[in-house]
């Protein structure tokens, strides 16, 4: 078969979703040209394993993060032959030595590399017609959406003038601001999750010693791994009622019974998803507003290193957490002035920098100049009532109608709102996977269809 014959995958995105998709394309031989467009730099790492940061660790131990859902050695066999033989399955690794480790995923996929955006997505004579930012066109057979995380969204209405000052930054994961805070800077975090350790770790990578306050609207930090099994029992047995509330309470009852809470939530993980799709949207909305952020913490905990270094932080003064609502951010005598709202009123902070580390954003509509922005408004796919695109099991998305071609599909956080868990390297490689396999089965069906229109007469 000749590559024009061959039909065309284009993947939108080379951060570790479209990597490890590209990965297992390339793994099942789908006789197809596999393009992944990414205006980055570097394909395979994406943000968050671009980082060259030693401090910046993983958030699961190695023993989790095998590409391979149906291997889970794979990463740790990787590690042993090209970092440390001694590695074990329970040793957090830097974020930058797994970002080795999808490059090294990259090199075996091979697939095509354009370095370029894409800003819009439309079906043409039956096909998927994207526009490149390098102004070409390129035709495509089927479509996956694995641009990852985007920024956080805006806090507060930042006034004109800070925002020309160079001392507020709106996302946490822009690597171009540290040089610019002197060491001795008073900054503000934005949030006090797990950007913002990584903001606090690099600023004291580079030399700043500075007091900093991480404000959020709880002020809960992020919580520590430590030793712990998935409990075998159940946390919420199957005849739990779908309500927040009672699922909040059968995991309540579950730790005055003795489980601890890491091996309560373990158990729980495999499960979360079917869990939250049982639910109707008003406890969607209730979830998310009363026990989301409560998940998030004892779900996605930190390294023990960085546990150690919070600590000491916060032990020593040089970090202080505090609880408060970003009303308003504003210049005032060349200082940033940071007014915010806890329960008992206003208070002000003043900074030399204010960082934005909150969490990434999913409200598409309103990320101007961004590709599922443009999908939207083209009626190509469609949001959830919470964010994130509807998307059918298998990632297909639906359009403004409802309706589903099956040609163009997410994978990973976009499919967020109709999964709760998707933006973990676990979930990722199953999507991805499965994705590859229904991908493999669409492309035969392409090819042989394109036979038989060869060998019958017109």
């Amino acid at each position: 078969m000749s590559p024009s014959d061959r039909p065309l995958i284009a993947i939108i995105g080379g951060g570790a979703s479209g990597t490890l998709l590209a990965w297992n394309l390339r793994r099942l031989h789908v006789q197809a040209r596999i393009i992944v467009i990414d205006p980055a730099e570097r394909p395979a790492v994406g943000l968050a394993y671009s980082t060259l940061s030693p401090c910046h660790f993983l958030n699961v131990p190695a023993g989790g993060m095998s590409a391979d859902p149906d291997d889970p050695e794979h990463f740790l066999r990787w590690l042993r032959a090209h970092h440390d033989p001694d590695v074990t399955p329970g040793q957090f690794m830097p974020r930058a030595v797994f970002g080795q480790y999808l490059s090294s995923l990259w090199a075996e996929a091979r697939p095509e590399w354009r370095q370029t955006s894409v800003l819009s997505c439309q079906r043409v004579a039956g096909r998927l017609e994207l526009a490149l930012g390098d102004g070409e066109r390129l035709q495509a057979d089927q479509v996956v959406l694995a641009t990852g995380n985007f920024g956080p969204a805006p806090v507060a209405k930042v006034d004109s003038d800070l925002a020309l000052s160079g001392q507020y930054h709106p996302s946490g994961w822009d690597n171009g601001f540290y040089d610019r805070i002197v060491p001795d800077a008073a900054v503000v975090l934005i949030g006090t999750g797990l950007t913002s350790l990584d903001v606090l770790m690099r600023l004291r990578e580079n030399g700043h010693r500075g007091r900093v306050v991480a404000l959020s609207r709880h002020g809960w930090c992020p919580e520590r791994h430590a030793p712990s099994a998935p409990a075998k029992t159940d946390i919420i047995s199957p005849g739990t009622p779908a309500t927040a509330r009672a699922y909040f309470r059968a995991f309540r009852d579950s730790l005055a019974k003795g489980t601890g809470w890491r091996s309560a939530v373990d158990a729980l993980r495999p499960r979360i998803n079917p869990l939250w799709q049982a639910l109707d949207l008003v406890e969607k909305k209730r979830f998310r507003r009363h026990l989301q952020r409560r998940w998030d913490i004892v779900r996605h905990r930190v390294a023990p290193e960085v546990a150690d270094f919070m600590v000491a932080e916060l032990e020593n003064g040089t970090l202080d957490c505090r609880r408060g609502q970003v009303t308003h951010l504003g210049p005032e005598a060349r200082q940033v002035l940071v007014q915010a709202r806890d329960r008992t009123g206003l208070f002000t902070l003043s900074a030399d920098h204010v960082v934005n580390c909150t969490g990434p954003s999913r409200a598409y509509r309103q990320m101007a100049d961004t590709l599922p922005h443009a999908l939207l408004a083209d009626g190509m796919v469609r949001e959830t009532a919470l964010g994130g695109l509807h998307c059918r099991e298998d990632g297909a998305l639906t359009d403004a109608a409802g309706r589903c071609a099956g040609d163009l599909f997410a994978l990973g956080p976009m499919r967020w709102g109709t999964l709760f868990e998707t933006t973990a390297i676990p979930e990722i490689r199953r999507q991805a996977a499965d994705l590859a396999t229904l991908l493999k089965e669409q492309c035969g069906r392409n090819v042989r269809e394109a036979s038989c229109e060869t060998v019958l007469p017109g």
